[in-house]
């Protein structure tokens, strides 16, 4: 757990992995309460390398039948100052909500100087959209003075009427969010280290869907 080593909590959390104990619900926790309380990067990063190394970490580990996820890229790379930790906790679990039976779709484009993301989820089963999907939207809009719209299973009745939350087997969201500027960006990482380190946010936000 090297990257769990630069807090104190999670230096206690890869202590009790060395032990041989399941850290991965308190290290859930963590990463969601670490992503939340997240401040903006000082080197950008492209959430077009970002998504893609993610997304493709996502295909080849979940145990689902190929067609289930779907990226699009923009054409360009999209610079923000998103941190990582938020970006990947928040697109982790749009995509839980699709599991186990669900399909999802993330497209990225470029509008007039801000990127946007928007998540398309179908066959969303009851309580599958995880509860820390809105906050996690929300915060990566608000710290980057961006918008967000959600629509369908797990929204605030508040924020988008009874109509649209509640029991809908579907669910979506938007994300507007300012260009940064382009250089330096930071280096994304690979599928293949998301997918070796059993306790990366990929194994650990979709626990028991990984292989």
């Amino acid at each position: 757990m090297d990257h769990c080593a630069d807090s104190l909590p999670r230096l206690r959390l890869a202590e009790m992995a060395a032990a041989g104990v399941d850290v991965r619900p308190q290290l859930r926790l963590l990463m969601l309460a670490e992503g939340l309380a997240a401040q903006p990067t000082r080197r950008t990063l492209d959430l077009n390398a970002e998504t893609a190394a993610l997304c493709a970490a996502v295909n080849e580990s979940v145990r689902r039948r190929a067609g289930w996820l779907y990226f699009v890229p923009a054409p360009s790379p999209l610079p923000t100052t998103l941190p990582r930790s938020l970006w990947q906790t928040t697109v982790l679990c749009v995509l839980r909500s699709a599991l186990p039976a669900g399909r999802a779709v993330v497209t990225l484009h470029a509008g007039r100087g801000a990127a946007v993301a928007v998540f398309r989820v179908q066959g969303v089963l009851p309580g599958s959209v995880p509860g820390d999907t809105q906050p996690l939207l929300r915060r990566a809009a608000a710290l980057t003075g961006g918008l967000c719209v959600t629509t369908g299973a797990g929204c605030d009745p508040a924020r988008c009427g009874a109509d649209a939350a509640g029991s809908s087997p579907h669910f979506a969201a938007a994300l507007r969010l300012p260009l940064a500027p382009r250089p330096p960006l930071r280096e994304p990482p690979s599928a293949g280290v998301l997918l070796q380190d059993r306790y990366s946010p990929l194994h650990v936000l979709l626990d028991g869907f990984t292989v």
